[in-house]
């Protein structure tokens, strides 16, 4: 009925004459919008079953859910011997991107295609923008009304091919265009960087690319309309189309040859398609249309060249007419108006649009400095930005999509030649109506405007008034007729957190308006941001806008431009041109760029004194983003631009579907997320960053100076409530992982696990659930053994040149000892660790998985055989989608041999697109993977991503044996930042989706699944399991038992633990051990058996894939707004309730099919070869079916004869036929195949030691040198053999060839690229980009012609003749061989006059690989000298020589070559320097030695109160502080900086470091504010916990940190940078201050800082407290360093009230302090002594120390010691008890007023000299140190002071009576530990009671705590040990308003805790004073202004 309905509409309306075809198109799109008008579904969906397959009076589709043999006999009507047709397009493959339905099958109605569309989204998206424009009404026959009914072209549900299909259909049907000219605008070449292209041709696609983006995507289409048949390849060329002509009239176009059987005889033409080459049959003509002649008449039918001329508005036209005005670069609001006043100039900008030093510094400035974006490494440890408790740009929500397996990666940076940026742009014409005016758009060259082009665009339709960028702009510029609008993107802060979505509803509407105005440029802008105003994200904005013009059919209407201050790094710009905008103008990192460079943070010029100018920085910065831009899109398999934009690739990961429907519609989103608000939430955060609600800091003081350092990158703490980005491995859990290793110990791995456990519930979506087991708990004993658990742990791919082969073998001793399995990584293995022992059993060093990826790195057969497993390597978690980098200084010596590759050139894996360009062909791989060990599993390694579960039932369906799904976090070498933080999603995602898939389609049982990133503890273990997962790979956690740190240099090979390095030096600095890697492991499976247990589980088999024993944590997710709107149901579906009785693991196995094999009759033959080297020889026809023929013989030949194989010739195979694809694949030496006739793809793949020779028949007729012989990817990772082939290869030949030799008569495109060695004869043409990447080997084209240097890409070779005698040699006898093979004409033709050919011939020689042969001929020449003449004559010729330092260094390079697989021992120079000119950084912590600034001489210094440390003027300590700061290795996990082990205050120390050896010593003492308050008085007392975790302490002596600090504060107060700051606003609150010691100035500090009135009651009659009268003057001046900070603090505004003992008779009562003060600070300091309570303790002369310190430090100041008043040890004998810092300074005071002597008494037992076993870095190391006390008394007495393990007794008062002291009785301990408890306790020596003479006994045991009276006074909670009780909100006491800090709080301690607590209770008190500054900012704008105080006190006047 439906069917009627639409033929009667059909026919009744009113249309010209249209013919059959057309009317039937109609009559079937029409059919279909009834249905569904029917049936009430919305039109844009699909219809699962109406489906009309064909309606056409020339074609019948049959197609079904089929095999091909079950076709036929499903259809009746083809089984007629008198149903005949002239053509048939047939296809066949199994679904690997979609789920197989019946209208998925193909062909389709116009088209067969086997590829896929990566584009689609946009595509369809652009499609439906276009509908508005389209008009097709006349052409179909149809009204306007009808045409609208029709819409969408493109139906719902349809795949890739179903939308391309649809259009197709719509260009031929409405649009009049023929088939060849439809699919010329759909999949055009690559035209735009091929000046070789037909000037005509190339300006047709030029003027259509102003009319339709390309469907871009591995592609081979095939398309019929019945009158015409003919196919294409995409741009690329990455799917084979070979197709034969035959005399009798037949044309055969298949994705191989041998499909249908022709006699040789019959060839008239063998032939391929060419990337971008149309085949086309005419049947009305009868003839086969040749591509440059078809394409020749398209182009001809309009005049597009003058078109393109005439109407292409060129962007540097629009620049230029522009008015001077409008071309002025505006100021950005909220900076100075020039950059040169630098960074600072511009904080308040950058830190609201989320700028950091760390992005500046690790980003922006490499990219400025070398037009590409910087490496890092390690993976992305960091949380989910749903995740993240610190605000994010909307960016971060996205993650990028990327091809594996079902479609490939390409390559951007070696075939180049096919990728684009240029774009037009600008209202756009009627897609089906060729007009002049469609070319009338703007011309992009790339997607990045500078600020002067943006401001000519606003400009446009001024007509020079200025006015066009207003909302109301009119007019046009003459010649242009454009004008352009520009839309505000910012929302009142007033409006709080609702404002974000209201303006991004106001945008839309904004542009819909000017659309309907004849707006033709838009621009999107957020330079309105001001303290007011707060910016749209740029993403949202663009987003919406595009979104809305889509869907109102407005967008082609308009370009969408987008002005941001947000856009900085790569990954911005894809997602923005991702989602719509046309260009975007970064306009503040523009601006940023400029202030660097004003800040002379950028290098010289080469050859100059200065910088490049501004503009020519933000070019090279441009640069750096474009090429990183088409990286992305190459990782999507990807090439233009206008392809990419709009087409969404990417996925949401906590977006919500609001947000997501506005914003991004049709993007995926499986655990919703945010909303709106909370994007405006942390907007508004940003923006407070940037304008704070109130001024926390005066102007000029450090806060005010810096830009934040949120961690992102490194790990970094937060301090004072300053948040930043969490990291799993964090410094903490790096510390007791290695213990936990190196100890076997429990208990620190559970400390390990509870802090890794606490990391994740903040960093990702494991973190989230909770498990609910369905059964009570079990014994841990029942739980199956760590012994069978552990065989499921394998270590993951990091290759031996990634890290060291120390590294690398110890791991695999570890696996291997265990029954795990380690991997090789796709850097080979060496051959010496493939050795069996004697016994016969695997060398313990064997890799058990042997890892096959792109870069075929040392992949032979032997290194397979030896294999119990060939993992895959499609992808990787950190850098999906792109290839690997090794960088050269990492290839040397057996790393090149290993790799086969030239030392010291950087390798770079191509991405996976020569063989593996779709399903197939990662089957065949697998299928040769297994061929080439059938007794090893074969692994393909997936990375997460959304639509991975359908890729692995792909995989599983091509018989993968393991799935390994990687989590997009995992670690890497080296890898872009953009992939390493914004590709891939986790593995739980990946992991649950494919386990649910396989079991969906009932693949589960077939494959085992295993999955890996990050996972480190039980936890993680067992949620992967629950989720599918059988197997855990892990990489990092093994790595730190080794000894990593995470460093994050492991890319600049200097990691200073010798594993991610080749740097022999440090890898002598390798430490690990396998023991320590085995008990990780092991503890690790205790902790998931521990989990298990209490699940009531006892095996992991009963657990895999029971994700229904998880839930979502209500406590996690409620705990932060961010979370509560997550959904975790998708990933928690049980997948045993998808397919009720299909399996969910692995119960069975692959059948590979090997059983049909043709080797197996060939092994067969073989027997007398391989039993005894007999030569045999085999023949056979064979087929296409027969593939990977000789790589299981050549198995057994390895297994029995290793890498040496058999001698050439022993096994002959001649073989007649089309073979299957990879004839010869990883064939080894001995074999040799001989195929008369052809061969299809990847022959000799691998191929490693074996002959391979093809030539075409003798009966054929045709010229075997034009013919293709073999088909793509041919010697593709070949490592050694010889291969002749008679005829044309196709394209990729020899590409990653490293040691084949080769001669064959012509090559396509990328002809040997990436090739590394082996010697290569072209004898006939080449494809284009010949030798890109190429980096070793030779090869020799034979270009009589001239024609090949325009086809060879340059980058990196030389184009030589054929000159020398050893060239001619090899050149003539590999043609002569392959003449006496094939039966060459060629090779006849040019050995018949081999003088001329000669000449002919260019030598293709990569310019690295000739420097290194050309320096090892030079070193061997010099060396045979040497050994001729002697040693003497040999050193005169080397100085005589010009190349003596050439020479020198390659016989250094030959020598290390030979000897790399030595013993590393380390490599000192017998003094290391410690102070240069000009240090280098990279290896400063190698080359150079500790020294520190040190004390000034002992016997000097005790002859005065001056400070003992030296204080050298800034000129004479520059050298040294720059050489010692160029130590610093600025560790990506700074163990300094971390509060638990290293500096309590968090000081930035790699920061000011590097600032330091920079000489910006102004930037460094304001990084060194940021976190200090008085770095004069840490860098003088401090004992420096910082350099005890000092990373560099592990393998050296730590970083002289103290002695940088000290020296950065007292130059800041040379240089007057000290300065006091008052505070511009008071909040008019008053904060009372008890104590003012370094707590209670800090909190002072930072309150008065704050605006708020402090008063600081000190009860000494002097301010500074510990550091006035505690410390004595020696160590830190009370003039010149106490006091001349309280007098800064004095004059910044605090009160001082001095001999003030709060509560006290006649004193200040709290109560008062309280009434008068908004809050109270209680730092009173642990000021009550420990007393040694012994007989006689009260005799006269014994005293607490302090009052011995703080008496002498009264009286220095008051008289300088002449008033008598303190305890004089002038000629006393003292003895000081208790040792510490203390003890050390009443030695020294004792020496200095003259004592007779003095001993010190240590309970303890002396430190040992180094770290003793239990006292592992980072902890405090407790070794045996001299302080300047002990140094003074041993210059003094000649004996250091100290005696150890001393108990004292009893006092023994003097003979006289007096009540004096006159000795100390003691008795000697020794320390015991007991065995049971681990506890130690000391017991006395009997017989070693000894009396010691004594006048004075100072007692400086600690303190016990504070004094309690203003506790009782207050009612105040103490704790256990009588501290202060401070724990609400870690500062705040019971008592509301009161607040407490230091020692009274936590107990005794270093002066650096003291400020750090002081700072924190600041940033407390601060909040309970004003509120969160980020909630008010956020919820209530207007709460943020200050609240009035209920007290009345006024200015406060220093008393």
């Amino acid at each position: 009925a439906a069917a009627a309905a639409a033929a009667a509409a059909a026919a009744a309306s009113p249309s010209p004459p249209v013919d059959l075809e057309t009317r039937l198109y109609v009559l079937r799109r029409l059919a279909t919008v009834r249905v569904k008008q029917a049936r009430g579904a919305p039109l844009a969906d699909g219809l699962d079953d109406f489906y009309v397959c064909s309606l056409s009076s020339r074609t019948v589709v049959y197609k079904g859910q089929l095999k091909p043999d079950q076709v036929v006999p499903y259809f009746p009507d083809l089984q007629q011997d008198t149903f005949t047709a002239y053509l048939s397009l047939v296809h066949s493959r199994f679904s690997t991107n979609t789920f197989p339905s019946w209208d998925r099958a193909q062909p389709l109605r116009m088209m067969g295609h086997n590829g896929e569309i990566n584009t689609l989204k946009g595509n369809a998206n652009w499609m439906l923008a276009r509908e508005g424009m389209i008009d097709v009404a006349d052409a179909l026959g149809i009204s306007p009304d009808l045409q609208r009914e029709l819409t969408p072209t493109i139906e719902g549900g349809l795949s890739d091919s179903g939308a391309f299909d649809s259009v197709l259909e719509l260009l031929v049907r409405g649009g009049g265009r023929s088939l060849a000219e439809a699919v010329m605008m759909m999949i055009p070449e690559a035209w735009q960087n091929n000046p070789a292209m037909d000037p005509a041709r190339r300006s047709f696609y030029e003027f259509n690319s102003a009319v339709m983006e390309p469907w871009d995507g591995p592609a081979l289409v095939t398309f019929t309309d019945g009158l015409q048949v003919g196919a294409t390849l995409d741009r690329n060329g990455l799917r084979p189309g070979r197709f034969y002509v035959t005399k009798s009239g037949r044309i055969v176009m298949a994705s191989e040859v041998g499909v249908v059987d022709i006699a040789p005889e019959d060839v008239a033409q063998k032939g391929r398609l060419r990337p971008g080459q149309i085949l086309m049959v005419d049947f009305e003509k009868g003839t086969v249309l040749q591509d440059a002649d078809m394409k020749a008449q398209i182009a001809a039918k309009h005049p597009y060249g003058e078109w393109v001329s005439k109407q292409v508005i060129e962007l540097e036209d629009v620049v230029r007419t522009a008015p001077l005005a409008a071309r002025a670069v505006p100021v950005i609001n909220g900076a100075s108006a020039s950059p040169d006043s630098g960074v600072v100039g511009a904080l308040a900008p950058l830190r609201a649009a989320g700028f950091t030093r760390e992005g500046l510094d690790m980003i922006l400035l490499p990219m400025v400095a070398t037009g590409s974006e910087p490496l890092g490494s390690m993976g992305n440890d960091a949380p989910l930005a749903v995740m993240s408790e610190i605000p994010k740009l909307s960016f971060e929500y996205l993650k990028q999509m990327f091809a594996q397996v079902t479609n490939p990666p390409i390559d951007p940076i070696r075939e180049a030649v096919v990728t684009s940026l240029e774009c037009m742009v600008g209202p756009e014409g009627d897609l089906v109506r060729t007009s002049e005016t469609d070319a009338h758009r703007l011309r992009l060259r790339s997607p990045l405007l500078t600020v002067t082009q943006m401001e000519a665009l606003k400009a446009l339709g001024s007509n020079g008034d200025g006015a066009g960028g207003s909302a109301d702009s009119g007019g046009g510029t003459p010649g242009l007729g454009w004008t352009s609008r520009t839309l505000d993107a910012t929302f009142a802060l007033a409006e709080g957190s609702g404002g974000l979505e209201a303006a991004l509803d106001r945008l839309v509407a904004e542009a819909s308006a000017a659309v309907a105005d004849g707006v033709a440029c838009l621009v999107l802008s957020d330079r309105a941001q001001a303290p007011d105003r707060v910016a749209v994200s740029s993403l949202l904005a663009v987003g919406a806008v595009h979104h809305h013009l889509v869907r109102v059919m407005e967008r082609t209407r308009v370009a969408v431009l987008c002005e941001s201050a947000e856009a900085r790094d790569v990954h911005h710009f894809c997602a923005l041109t991702g989602y719509g905008a046309d260009g975007v103008c970064p306009y503040l990192a523009a601006d940023a760029v400029a202030r660097l460079r004003a800040d002379n943070l950028v290098d010289n010029a080469p050859g100059a004194d200065a910088p490049l100018s501004a503009e020519a920085l933000v070019a090279t910065y441009f640069k750096a983003v474009e090429y990183g831009m088409l990286k992305v899109f190459a990782k999507m398999g990807i090439s233009t631009l206008a392809s990419y934009k709009g087409a969404q690739i990417f996925e949401a990961l906590g977006l919500d579907s609001d947000v997501v429907g506005k914003c991004f519609r049709g993007t995926a989103s499986r655990v919703e997320g945010v909303g709106f608000a909370q994007l405006a939430s942390d907007a508004m955060q940003l923006h407070a960053m940037g304008y704070p609600p109130r001024a926390m800091a005066a102007d000029g003081a450090a806060e005010t100076t810096t830009l934040r350092n949120a961690g992102e990158f490194h790990w970094r703490g937060d301090k004072d409530g300053v948040p930043t980005e969490r990291h799993l491995n964090d410094p903490r859990a790096i510390q007791h992982l290695q213990a936990a290793a190196r100890g076997n110990s429990p208990a620190e791995f559970r400390s390990y696990a509870d802090i890794t456990d606490a990391l994740n519930q903040g960093c990702n979506l494991r973190g989230m659930l909770r498990f609910n087991s369905d059964r009570p708990p079990v014994a841990v004993e029942a739980v199956e053994p760590a012994t069978a658990i552990v065989r499921r742990f394998c270590t993951g791919a990091m290759s031996y040149g990634s890290i060291s082969l120390e590294a690398h073998a110890t791991l695999a001793r570890a696996m291997n000892r265990m029954g795990g399995k380690s991997n090789t990584g796709e850097g080979g293995e060496n051959v010496a660790r493939l050795v069996p022992g004697p016994d016969g059993a695997n060398n313990p060093e064997r890799s058990a998985i042997k890892q096959v990826a792109s870069g075929r790195f040392g992949v032979t057969a032997h290194y397979l055989t030896n294999a119990d497993e060939i993992q895959i390597k499609m992808a990787q978690g950190a850098k999906p989608g792109e290839g690997g980098e090794l960088p050269g200084a990492k290839v040397q010596g057996d790393i090149a041999v290993t790799r086969m590759s030239t030392p010291g050139v950087g390798l770079i894996s191509p991405p996976p697109h020569h063989d593996i360009y779709s399903i197939e062909d990662l089957a065949q791989l697998i299928h040769d993977c297994k061929n080439s060990n059938p007794a090893a599993r074969v692994s393909v390694k997936l990375v997460s991503e959304n639509g991975v579960g359908t890729i692995a039932a792909g995989v599983v369906k091509g018989r993968a044996d393991h799935v390994l799904i990687s989590g997009h976090d995992g670690g890497t070498g080296a890898s872009r930042w953009t992939g390493i933080k914004s590709a891939g999603l986790p593995w739980e995602l990946g992991l649950a989706e494919t386990q649910q898939t396989l079991v969906a389609n009932d693949l589960r049982g077939r494959t085992v699944l295993q999955t890996d990133g990050q996972l480190k503890t039980g936890r993680d273990l067992l949620v992967a399991t629950l989720l599918g997962a059988e197997e855990w790979g892990l990489s990092t956690a093994p790595l730190m038992t080794m000894g990593c740190i995470m460093m994050r240099k492991c890319h600049k090979n200097t990691c200073p633990v010798g594993i991610a390095t080749q740097d022999p030096e440090l890898r002598a600095k390798f430490a690990g051990h396998e023991d320590d890697v085995v008990n990780f492991f092991f503890l690790l499976a205790e902790d998931l058996r521990a989990h298990m247990a209490a699940l009531g589980y006892t095996s992991v088999d009963e657990l895999v894939g029971r994700s229904d024993l998880m839930e979502p944590d209500p406590d996690i997710l409620g705990a932060r707004d961010k979370l509560q709107g997550i959904d975790l149901a998708r990933i928690l579906i049980p997948s045993a309730s998808i397919r009720p009785g299909a399996a969910v693991r692995n119960v069975t196995t692959q059948d590979h099919g090997l059983e049909f094999a043709l080797d197996n009759a060939i092994i067969a033959a073989a027997e007398p070869a391989l039993a005894r080297g007999e030569r045999v020889v085999f023949e056979s026809q064979i087929e296409n079916v027969n593939r990977t023929v000789g790589t299981m013989v050549s198995h057994e030949v390895t297994k029995v004869y290793g890498a040496d194989g058999l001698p050439d010739g022993t096994i002959t195979c001649k073989l007649a036929g089309s073979a299957g694809q990879s004839l010869g694949a990883f064939m080894c030496k001995g074999v040799s195949l001989e195929v008369t006739g052809d061969a299809n793809d990847y022959v000799g793949k691998g191929l490693s030691g074996g002959e391979i020779t093809v030539f075409p028949p003798a009966a054929c007729t045709f010229r075997a040198e034009d013919a293709i012989i073999v088909g793509n990817v041919a010697l593709y990772g070949a490592t050694s053999g010889r291969a002749f082939f008679r005829g044309v290869a196709a394209e990729r030949f020899c590409v990653r060839n490293s040691g084949a030799s080769a001669v064959v008569e012509g090559v396509g495109d990328h002809g040997c690229e990436y090739m590394t060695g082996g010697n290569v004869i072209i004898l006939g043409p080449t494809g284009r980009n010949f030798a890109a990447g190429m980096s070793g080997g030779v090869a020799y084209v034979y270009d009589p012609d001239g024609a090949f240097p325009a086809n060879c890409n340059m980058e990196l070779v030389d184009l030589d003749p054929l000159v020398t005698d050893e060239d001619e040699a090899l050149v003539h006898g590999l043609v002569s061989e392959h003449g006496k093979r094939t039966g060459s004409t060629v090779a006849a033709a040019v050995l018949g006059d081999w003088f001329a050919a000669k000449r002919a011939f260019v030598k293709v020689y990569p310019r690295d690989y000739k420097r290194v042969i050309e320096a090892q001929r030079e070193a061997a020449a010099f060396a045979a000298a040497e050994a001729a003449e002697g040693d003497g004559a040999f050193k005169r010729l080397v100085a005589m020589s010009s190349l003596a330092d050439t020479v020198a260094a390659a016989v250094a390079s030959v020598t290390k070559e030979a000897n790399s697989e030595a013993v590393v021992e380390p490599v000192h120079a017998p003094s290391r320097p410690t102070r240069l000119d000009a240090p280098g950084k990279g290896r400063g912590f190698v080359e150079y030695e500790r020294e520190a600034l040190g004390f000034r001489d002992a016997a000097e210094r005790l002859l005065d109160w001056n400070e003992v440390a030296r204080h050298d003027p800034a000129a004479e300590t520059s050298a040294l502080l720059a050489t010692q700061s160029a130590r610093c290795m600025d560790c990506g996990t700074p163990f300094c900086h971390q509060t638990h082990s290293g500096c309590p205050l968090g000081n930035k120390i790699p920061e000011w470091n590097e600032l330091v050896h920079q000489g910006r010593w102004r930037d460094a003492l304001d990084r060194l504010h940021e976190t200090n308050n008085f770095p004069e008085f840490t860098g003088r007392v401090c004992p420096a916990p910082c350099e005890g975790s000092c990373t560099l302490g592990i393998i050296d002596n730590p970083v002289t940190i103290k002695s940088i600090e000290c020296t950065i504060i007292d130059r800041g107060f040379a240089e007057g940078w000290v300065v006091p700051r008052p505070p511009a606003v008071r909040t008019g609150k008053a904060v009372a201050v008890i104590g003012s010691g370094p707590a209670g100035l800090a909190a002072a500090d930072q309150l008065n800082k704050a605006g708020h009135w402090v008063t600081v009651y000190e009860r000494s009659d002097r301010v500074g407290g510990l550091m006035m009268y505690g410390v004595p003057n020696m160590k830190a001046d009370k003039i010149d360093i106490v006091q001349r900070r309280v007098d800064i603090l004095a004059a910044e505004g605090i009160s001082f009230v001095t001999s003030a003992h709060v509560g006290q008779e006649g004193h200040p009562s709290i109560a008062e302090l309280r009434d008068a003060s908004d809050a109270v600070v209680l730092a009173l300091g642990a000021t009550k002594p420990r007393d040694l309570p012994v007989p006689n303790r009260d005799l006269h002369g014994v005293h607490y120390a302090m009052e011995f310190l703080h008496a002498n430090t009264k009286s220095l100041l008051d008289s300088d010691l002449r008033d008598g008043n303190y305890i004089d040890a002038k000629g006393k004998k003292v003895i000081v008890i208790g040792g510490g810092d203390t003890g050390t300074d009443c030695i020294g005071t004792s020496l200095r007023h003259g004592c007779e002597s003095v001993v010190n008494f240590e309970l303890m037992t002396q430190p040992p000299d180094v770290r003793a076993p239990g006292n592992e870095w980072p902890q405090w190391p407790r070794v045996f140190r001299v302080d300047y006390g002990h140094e003074e008394a041993a210059v003094r007495d000649g004996q250091d002071p100290r005696a150890y393990e001393v108990l004292t007794k009893e006092f023994i008062p003097a003979a006289d009576g007096s009540g004096a002291v006159a000795g100390v009785k003691t008795v000697g301990v020794q320390w015991i530990t007991d065995p049971a408890t681990g506890r130690v306790r000391f017991e006395e020596v009997a017989g070693s009671e000894k009396v010691w003479e004594a006048d004075l006994v100072l007692l400086a045991m600690g303190f016990l705590g504070p004094e309690q009276h203003l506790a009782e006074k207050l009612g105040m909670e103490t704790d256990e040990r009588s501290n202060f009780k401070a724990e609400f909100g870690e500062f705040e006491t019971s008592v509301p308003g009161v607040f407490a800090a230091g020692d009274c709080r936590r107990g005794q301690s270093l002066v650096v805790w003291a400020i750090s607590e002081g700072r924190g209770a600041a940033a407390k008190v601060d909040a309970f004073l004003m509120g969160d500054p980020q909630e008010c900012a956020v919820d209530d704008p207007g709460a943020c202004a200050t609240p009035a105080s209920n007290k009345q006190m006024g200015a406060p006047v220093a008393r």
